[in-house]
């Protein structure tokens, strides 16, 4: 877990629910001056996940669309999406009885448009003849393969502050006023 400055933080998650598990969450942390009285020189901890940039410049939780892989199916990927983290989709995917052999997470790609995403690569494979099945997320194509699809697709799904006109905008001219 990093330290980072208050200023840093501006940047993350702050982790302020009660949560005994907080800490695993967390991937940074803040040492600041404790404003309690009585408890001078003593610093609280404030804990914080990762966060993402949105169109707002605002900062959100991230989410995750995700490639699997399974060494009992070869030659098949899960793409899926989770709002959570990878690991913790991947504890419950595993977590059902009929799945014989765990799966693994082999690539996750962070969005703010997880379940338009995960949509969309899913209709782009569908239409090229990977989807094994309609009512599930297994494809017939290599992993890396369906790694590129959700890059280049993220990238075209992905709305960054950049894509806004705004007067904040370097490449921004103030319209010149008539005398």
């Amino acid at each position: 877990m990093k330290r980072i400055t208050p200023e840093e933080a501006h940047y993350y998650v702050k982790l302020d629910k009660p949560d005994p598990y907080k800490m695993r969450k967390a991937i940074a942390y803040t040492l600041t001056p404790s404003p309690e009285p009585g408890f001078e020189g003593w610093e609280d901890v404030t804990y914080y996940s990762e966060g993402i940039v949105d169109p707002t410049l605002s900062i959100k939780k991230p989410e995750w669309v995700y490639v699997l892989v399974n060494k009992s199916i070869p030659g098949i990927c899960k793409v899926g999406m989770t709002t959570t983290s990878v690991s913790q989709r991947v504890k419950e995917i595993n977590y059902a009885t009929g799945v014989i052999t765990p799966w693994f997470p082999v690539f996750k790609y962070k969005c703010i448009n997880s379940r338009i995403l995960e949509k969309a690569v899913h209709e782009h494979l569908e239409q090229r003849g990977y989807r094994v099945n309609p009512k599930r997320e297994g494809f017939e194509i290599p992993s890396n393969e369906a790694i590129q699809v959700i890059k280049e697709l993220g990238e075209k799904l992905t709305v960054k502050p950049r894509d806004f006109n705004s007067p904040y905008d370097m490449d921004f001219e103030m319209p010149k006023l008539s005398s």
